[in-house]
């Protein structure tokens, strides 16, 4: 075999596991002609009211014309060779059909990537990650996918019905004893999880998980659970793990004494820290995955995932997916390292590493030729470029009297000059000056709130300040504190965000003009995000999150977790119930109150209403500032990859990302 012909690190299967499972195999191959595609099932924006079970409508689709199966030379010459079975028997009973968007590719050739820190998060976000469900481009649908056809009961009851003779990339079969493994021995193990996925709650309800049968999977509610469905499509929440691999990790399967010795051979500590290293979708080499490429090596500096054998996609000719064999990444220093790689082209189709902001795109666009490459502008629906926040249960007790007070939080927001940030450091592609709160084509959208305090006006700032009683001030015009020393706040914030650096720059800038001295911070990431958890900032920013289906992830808009920069131990309060940080106000329980409503009401025109009431309560009260909406996020695409749509998909996690796309279909066109 040739060198380029390479097997993984399993050798693409496990020859006693082919063996024996070989009349299984056998036994659910389908005939050679193709079977019955599915069509998208249309998601409903809400739950529906209790009634008798929902079910999706029959599945249809483009028809796949009655031929064999095909597949890609290099696995051809494994079935040739005896090391592996026949597509019809490495294929499900109904696999999925993909249509390709502009036509049916061809197979061969290598996806090189850039990325930037470790562990490389992103790449298998873009590498057609597999939840449950999919969702359809631009997020809006939700469709089948490992889950062929669900049943809804009261919005508290969720059948789900797996699709029949999928397998694992080493060729151990996908049934509901993968999902019931995740959900009963990893995300419910206190020592692997110390709290549970937040997206799997319906308040503070957990399920309950069964498994029916082989194929079948039932998640039940003791409330209603409005989102269940949606959150079971979102990249990321892959409800499931390889329970025949991963269990020999696991101290409920193997003996204490032969699990301490594999802990020690790893250098590990736990048994917790070896199962968690080991069940990773972004560094584990070692565990049996469902996406169109295994990931084979990893190191910090860069990874190479290889074609899935086992993967359970068509095209609508019968050719088993991915067309392209393998994907490669290298580390890239910084930004600028990353866009020399795309201008020189070494890189085929990139997101977020070149940059994704208004400068990036300018770069990327002029060199376009260079590099034979064009750019793709894509949305992203973020609520803001970020969501910026005074920290109101800090430590220090003279801090936090004065952040607390919403007149000293509106003033700071008055003296932010928007559209200057929006033109210089934006190049005014934003097209509106706004609040960090829902989009404006979301269901949730809340003007008053997207426009309180928006405008800047830095007479009103100053009146605001000094009816609050901060009037003395130093030598140089800073205002003191209400004890006399000097008011002096940190804005700490991600160092690897430029934009967020330059646009902190210039409102402290303007803040001097009220009297109001301001400092920026860059921090690593990591170091912020710790500081940020640990209630030790004076002030930052963060992302915004969702600005389609706040209710999905609120945590920045609401104190709902510990991941807040404004009011983290209202957050840890929140989330702990009670048995951690601190009790908010009453206006912010009420917003958690209202939250926790909102989460157990099946009617869409409920949820706005409450939501709609969280954020008069904000509006009212400027708990965190925004400054205008997200310009589209460049991708640098090769004009040799194929397949790639050129608009209608938004690269939001939330609205399903670059999955939507189906990365599976992208070929090379030499």
């Amino acid at each position: 075999m040739s060198k380029e012909v390479r097997l993984s690190r399993r050798d693409f299967l496990r020859f006693s596991a082919i063996t024996a499972i070989g009349a299984a195999l056998a036994a659910c191959a389908p005939a050679t002609s193709t079977p019955a595609p599915t069509k998208p099932v249309a998601a409903p924006t809400a739950t529906p009211k209790p009634a008798e079970p929902t079910k999706p409508p029959a599945p249809t689709a483009t028809p796949v014309p009655k031929v064999a199966y095909k597949e890609a030379p290099m696995l051809a010459e494994l079935v040739k060779a005896g090391k592996l079975p026949s597509v019809e028997q490495r294929l499900p009973q109904n696999p999925p059909v993909i249509k390709p968007h502009e036509k049916v590719g061809k197979y061969g050739g290598t996806w090189r990537l850039g990325v930037r820190g470790t562990p490389h998060y992103q790449v298998y976000g873009m590498l057609q990650g597999e939840t449950l469900l999919h969702l359809s481009i631009g997020g809006l649908e939700i469709l089948p996918n490992l889950v062929e056809k669900w049943e809804v009961k009261d919005a508290k009851v969720f059948t789900l019905y797996l699709r029949k003779g999928i397998k694992w990339s080493d060729g151990q079969p996908f049934t509901a004893d993968d999902i019931i493994f995740w959900h009963d021995d990893i995300v419910s193990n206190k020592d692997l999880y110390p709290t549970y996925p937040v997206w799997l709650m319906a308040g503070a309800d957990q399920p309950k998980a069964e498994r029916l049968d082989d194929y079948t999977v039932r998640f039940t509610y003791t409330q209603v659970n409005p989102f269940f469905i949606r959150r079971a499509a979102i990249p990321f929440n892959e409800a499931y793990r390889a329970r025949h691999y991963l269990k020999q990790f696991h101290a409920k399967y193997v003996d204490k004494a032969e699990l301490d010795k594999k802990v020690a051979e790893k250098k590990f500590d736990s048994w917790a820290k070896l199962f968690l290293s080991e069940m990773s979708f972004d560094t584990s080499t070692g565990m049996p995955g469902l996406t169109a490429w295994d990931l084979d090596t990893y190191t910090p500096e860069g990874a190479t995932h290889v074609r899935n054998p086992y993967y359970w996609k068509v095209d609508t000719e019968g050719n088993q997916l991915p067309y392209i064999d393998k994907v490669v990444t290298r580390m890239a220093a910084n930004t600028a390292a990353a866009q020399m790689m795309v201008f020189s082209g070494e890189v085929d189709l990139q997101q977020f590493t070149p940059g994704q902001f208004p400068a990036d795109t300018m770069i990327l666009k002029k060199n376009e030729k260079m590099g034979n490459y064009h750019v793709i502008d894509v949305p992203i629906s973020e609520a803001n470029v970020f969501i910026f926040g005074f920290n109101m249960t800090h430590k220090d007790e003279g801090l936090r009297k004065i952040f607390r007070d919403k007149r000293f939080r509106m003033a700071m927001s008055l003296a932010i000059n928007r559209e200057d940030i929006r033109q210089l450091v934006y190049l005014g592609q934003p097209k509106e000056i706004r609040q960090a709160v829902a989009l404006p084509h979301s269901p949730f959208y809340h003007e008053k709130a997207a426009k309180a305090f928006t405008e800047f006006d830095l007479k009103k700032a100053n009146a605001l300040l000094d009816e609050m009683g901060l009037t003395k001030k130093d030598a140089e015009g800073y205002r003191l504190r209400f004890d006399g020393t000097p008011l002096a706040i940190t804005l700490e914030v991600m160092g690897h965000r430029d934009d967020f650096i330059d646009a902190l720059g210039m409102m402290a800038k303007t803040w001097k003009e009220v009297g109001i001295r301001a400092t920026v911070k860059p921090l690593d990431v990591t170091l912020y995000n710790t500081r940020m958890a640990g209630n030790e900032v004076d002030a930052g920013v963060d992302y915004t999150g969702t600005g389609l289906y706040p209710l999905l992830s609120p945590t920045r808009y609401i104190p709902v977790g510990a991941q807040n920069v404004w009011a983290p131990l209202w957050g840890l309060w929140y989330a702990s119930k009670g048995k951690s940080g601190e009790e908010p106000p009453a206006e912010v329980k009420k917003q958690q109150e209202l939250y926790d409503k909102a989460l157990v009401t099946a009617d869409e025109a409920e949820q706005k209403k409450l939501w709609a009431q969280i954020m008069d309560i904000h509006a009212e009260n400027c708990f965190h500032m925004g400054i205008c909406d997200r310009a589209t996020v460049p991708i640098a695409c090769s004009n040799k990859f194929r397949n790639v749509p050129a608009q209608g998909w938004d690269i939001d996690w939330t609205a399903g990302g670059t999955p939507t796309t189906n990365t599976c279909q992208y070929w090379i066109q030499e």
